[in-house]
């Protein structure tokens, strides 16, 4: 059984967790905390994708370091959104991008370990005051991938014949897809132990931010679904694929995000607050039609869903909603940092310039080479034919491990594979 880090390891780097300043990222400090929160997270998803006990989970609880988790993504975002482009007008041809590369994916390692964590239920009510601040973080995260006019990154163009700071944009909003994609997954973590949050993020949910019409806009557009070269790919398992279209599995975020409004609208303490106006009312009714008998029968409780929204077709829009009255906390995180660093991004680029581009920044390469030396453990592979070398769902039922795409090429490959079949 493989472990990215030993038990003791983790204590150590869970207890050295700290906030990350905005204009440190990317010194040689901030790279080795970079380092330990990469390596928690893929021991958290090997844990967690193995069946073991999620240690982890449990000690970043114990030490009260979910809050900074929370802190890392938004500080990555903000320097995403106020320095990088200055750093850009700096340095307009720059002559690497991996330095960008690692502080832009800080975030993917923040959100992804987040959402591993919210997935329990003390893990949401670790997040205390801090649950707005991710909610808010959420929201931006996913409304930019609703949206969809920096979703035009290419999926089969190869790096290696693109211009530098073309290499960095492509980086930057493929990493603002992907931490979309998994924000979805924490927005519907966060719906279903709604009663472990307070007032001010279920007024977030209703009023502040349009939960259920930013669903039905997912819902419609499915940016998950790429086409390109007349190839269509599907964003499944954490990579981008070839469409099967026989293939009818609903991919994770669109079952979260079905899920979602099912907890939306059985949920009291979210229903009774949310005024069903008739544009309200519109959207939600053109969801019936994609709630068809696949969809249930892979998601059984969408049955209930579906029965509310025939429900609401039958009810008249109510015009005498009143909202009640709620002392609504402020996020802290976000304001904070923007407060601290305000009218400094370009003072800032340029400090970061010199070890972001300089020559030290080679041996920044180095040393995070051990970090991602296990990646490929944690990507999703598409299964290939042992004879045929086409795409398989099927394998071997006695080893578990060669794969086969009809019983054909397990019968005719059966001669080379019974040498090694155990």
């Amino acid at each position: 059984m493989m472990d990215i880090i030993s038990q003791n390891d983790v204590d150590f780097f869970i207890d050295h967790i700290k906030e990350s300043k905005l204009n440190e990222l990317g010194t040689k400090i901030w790279y080795d905390s970079h380092d330990r929160l990469q390596k928690l997270n893929q021991q958290a998803t090997l844990d967690a994708s193995e069946g073991r006990e999620e240690y982890i989970k449990d000690q970043l609880i114990s030490y009260g370091k979910v809050p900074i988790i929370v802190h890392e993504a938004i500080c990555v975002a903000i320097w995403r959104e106020k320095v990088l482009p200055e750093l850009l007008c700096i340095i307009p041809n720059p002559t690497q991008s991996f330095t960008l590369y690692f502080i832009l994916f800080h975030e993917t390692v923040a959100v992804g370990l987040l959402q591993k964590i919210l997935f329990h239920e003390e893990g949401v009510q670790s997040l205390g005051s801090y649950a707005l601040d991710l909610f808010d973080h959420v929201i931006f995260a996913v409304t930019h991938i609703a949206i969809g006019n920096t979703n035009n990154f290419q999926i089969g163009s190869k790096i290696n014949d693109m211009s530098v700071v073309d290499e960095i944009i492509e980086h930057k909003h493929k990493i603002q897809f992907e931490v979309g994609i998994c924000c979805i997954g924490i927005m519907f973590n966060m719906l279903l132990h709604i009663k472990n949050l307070s007032l001010s993020v279920t007024t977030r949910m209703t009023t502040n931010n349009d939960v259920p019409m930013l669903i039905c806009q997912l819902l419609n557009v499915k940016p998950w679904i790429k086409l390109e070269n007349k190839k269509k790919y599907i964003f499944q398992d954490n990579s981008w694929k070839i469409m099967d279209e026989t293939n009818n599995i609903i991919p994770k975020q669109e079952a979260h995000l079905w899920l979602s409004l099912h907890e939306f609208f059985t949920s009291e303490q979210l229903r009774t607050s949310y005024e069903i106006t008739q544009f309200r009312k519109k959207n939600l009714m053109q969801l019936q039609q994609l709630l068809n008998d696949c969809l249930l029968d892979q998601i059984p409780p969408l049955i209930h869903l579906k029965q509310c929204l025939y429900r609401l077709s039958l009810t008249e829009v109510s015009t005498g909603f009143k909202r009640p009255l709620i002392m609504e906390l402020n996020a802290e995180i976000r304001p904070t940092i923007l407060n601290t660093y305000t009218k400094q991004w370009k003072k800032i680029a340029r400090a970061q310039m010199a070890y972001l581009f300089g020559n030290d920044s080679y041996d920044v390469a180095k040393s995070l080479s051990e970090t991602y030396e296990h990646i490929d453990h944690f990507e999703a592979k598409e299964n290939i034919c042992a004879h045929c070398r086409q795409p398989a769902k099927n394998r071997c039922s006695k080893c578990k491990k060669q794969w086969y795409c009809s019983r054909k090429c397990q019968v005719t490959n059966w001669d080379r594979h019974k040498t090694i079949c155990q």
